[in-house]
Order: structure tokens, then C-alpha cells, then sequence
């Protein structure tokens, strides 16, 4: 599956309230943990790739993420299932795979005209907001296109553009912050 998405760098109440507003679903909150690893064949910070576990309100999921396929959003092949968290990092840990870092962060999610859209507050970087639409993997480049112009339509009504968009992981802005 494709994961059409966008992040901006914005407070959330004017959004969320004008969502809210035209009948935007509210679909839950939700703590999630994650936890990234590295490969020992190849640096997944070098291929634009992403391997994680995430604990969501004590559930866990593996994700794998491919290498975004454009510059203006964080669109890539993404792959998903339920694993246990604790087992599951015992399993990349036994086969090499190394812990990269960790980001904790409150999503707020609501769907609205075939968006999700995510509001996060991430420990340490503060509040974001993600848009996505899921496409199938037989998507092609016109429909990837057409559904990332209508993300950036949708956010030119709060005044956020192209420019906005934040293609760095919340890992990387991490990982950066740490450093500094």
C-alpha cells in the first residue's frame, strides 16, 4: 500500500476546531510508542527506509517503510501487521537489527473527505499534523499525485503551503535534537 502523506509544523486549534466544525469524525487518541531499528547489511538512514515497532495503547505493530517517492511529502510503500512489541524486538535483536531510537508521541485522529488526519504532540518537538490517504500498491504516479495536490489544497485554507510540508522523520528531528 501507498501512504499518501503530509506533515506541517502547526498548532492544532485552529484546524482541529474548524474540522470539528464541518462534521470531521473523531475516531480516537491514541499513545503511541515506537521504537526503529537499523539494519546491519544496509544504514536505513541512507536508503530513506524505516523498520519500527509501535505500542499503541499497549497493542503492537511492526512497520516497514520504503523510500519516499517524491520531495514535497512523505509518500512511500508502507507495510503494516500486529506483532507483540516485547517479542518482536527480541526477534530483530536476535537476527542483528539494532534499536536507532525512539519517538513517543499523543495522536488525536479524525477522518474527514477521505482523510486521517493525525494531531501530534510528540515528546520533545511539540504539536504536528498529518494528513493521509492510504492508496492501493497498483497506484500510479497521476493518482499520487492527485490525492498529495488535494492534501496541500486542503491546507491552503490555514494559510500552510508546499513550503510547509516537512518531509524529516520525527526519528530524524529526534535523533537532531538530541545531538544539539
Amino acid at each position: 500500500m501507498y501512504e499518501v502523506e503530509v506533515k506541517v509544523k502547526v498548532s492544532h486549534a485552529e484546524i482541529k476546531q474548524d474540522l470539528i466544525g464541518n462534521g470531521a469524525e473523531f475516531l480516537g487518541t491514541e499513545e503511541q510508542n515506537d521504537i526503529y531499528f537499523n539494519s546491519p547489511e544496509r544504514d536505513f538512514s541512507k536508503t530513506d527506509e524505516a523498520l519500527r515497532i509501535r505500542s499503541v495503547n499497549g497493542k503492537g505493530e511492526i512497520t516497514y517503510k520504503g523510500k519516499k517517492i517524491d520531495t514535497v511529502s512523505k509518500t512511500r510503500p508502507e507495510y503494516n501487521s500486529l506483532a507483540d512489541a516485547a517479542e518482536m524486538k527480541e526477534i530483530l535483536l536476535a537476527l542483528g537489527y539494532f534499536v536507532s531510537g525512539a519517538v513517543n508521541k499523543r495522536r488525536e485522529i479524525y477522518t474527514w473527505n477521505n482523510f486521517i488526519i493525525g494531531f501530534d504532540s510528540v515528546e520533545s518537538l511539540g504539536e504536528f499534523v498529518e494528513i493521509e490517504i492510504g492508496l492501493s500498491d497498483d497506484a500510479g504516479k497521476p493518482e499520487i499525485q492527485a490525492e498529495t495536490s488535494r492534501i496541500f489544497k486542503f491546507l491552503e485554507k490555514y494559510g500552510l503551503s508546499e513550503k510547509d510540508s516537512i518531509t524529516t522523520s520525527y526519528l530524524e528531528m529526534v535523533l537532531e535534537k538530541q545531538k544539539s
